[in-house]
């Protein structure tokens, strides 16, 4: 199998964030494993007509559009690497795929996120607690979560902000609400004694986001609610946009580089249609 060392060190020369270098790493192997299956010939015999066919496999195996077009843009990282250093004459790409349900909501139901975040309090564990509280409050993508430091939070009695590391090493500031401040006071007093600098600590040091997604199903299992790191943020977007806020404002706090990203936010759900409608008075 072909070493992929070289091929990480050419991803993190493109600065690409170290969870997106580990997406593209394990994607090609999956990838590189498919393309073994299928013929005895090396990656430097691949040719338009596999990467293609490896397009239709993923679709023909019920992955989802998010996670097919992922895969799809780690192996043309790697054919990009391929190409450009040599390994393969052809210069192969692979057209992403059409996503037409990319206006659906993807976030929580209100009954099921506050089903949800009332049984993280019920059990009362500060850490859990502080889980939910920053993933709610910040919208912050699980890997950001998972880097952030004390040196990152500042606290005081009626108001804090958190620095967050997000998508390309670009900064943004985020304040915090008065739920967000008292859940990571309430975990910092309790939090084990660690010479890591990290917040979130656990019995092996600090948090991976497998952890943090263990974490959210096992409480969604509890209230039967399909939970993850990303629909929370999902349905933070939603509640700002419902609530009037500007979209270039939730762009700020979500951190997404182009407006076109947060637009994604603005749609409209069954409930907003039975609002609508329930509401008219002629």
């Amino acid at each position: 199998m072909l070493d992929l060392g070289a091929f990480e060190e050419y991803l993190a020369n493109k600065e690409l964030s170290m969870n997106t270098i580990s997406c593209y790493i394990r994607d090609s192997k999956v990838f590189m494993d498919w393309f073994s299956s299928r013929t005895d010939c090396g990656l430097d015999k691949l040719i338009q007509l596999d990467a293609i066919g490896y397009k239709k496999h993923l679709l023909n195996t019920n992955k989802s559009v998010v996670t097919a077009n992922r895969k799809v843009a780690s192996v043309n990282a790697l054919c990009k690497w391929l190409y450009d250093s040599g390994s393969n004459a052809d210069e192969i790409n692979i057209k992403a795929v059409k996503n037409r349900d990319a206006r659906q909501y993807k976030g929580l139901e209100e009954k099921d996120l506050r089903k949800l975040r009332a049984e993280i309090h019920r059990n009362r564990n500060p850490l859990h607690i502080c889980i939910i509280e920053l993933l709610l409050g910040t919208g912050l993508r699980v890997s950001e979560l998972c880097n952030l430091k004390f040196q990152d939070i500042e606290l005081s009695e009626r108001k804090g902000t958190i620095r967050v590391i997000g998508k390309g090493n670009i900064y943004r500031t985020l304040p915090l609400n008065k739920d967000v401040r008292k859940a990571i006071q309430d975990y910092a007093d309790i939090r084990p004694a660690n010479d890591s600098d990290f917040l979130l600590i656990g019995q092996r040091g600090p948090f991976k986001r497998n952890a943090i997604n263990l974490i959210l199903e096992k409480y969604g299992q509890r209230v039967a609610v399909d939970v993850t790191p990303h629909r929370l943020r999902h349905s933070l977007g939603y509640r700002l946009v419902k609530d009037g806020t500007a979209i270039t404002t939730i762009q700020e706090i979500l951190g997404h580089d182009s407006i076109m990203t947060t637009n994604l936010y603005t749609v409209t759900t069954e409930q907003d249609k039975v609002e609508a409608l329930e509401a008219l008075e002629w």
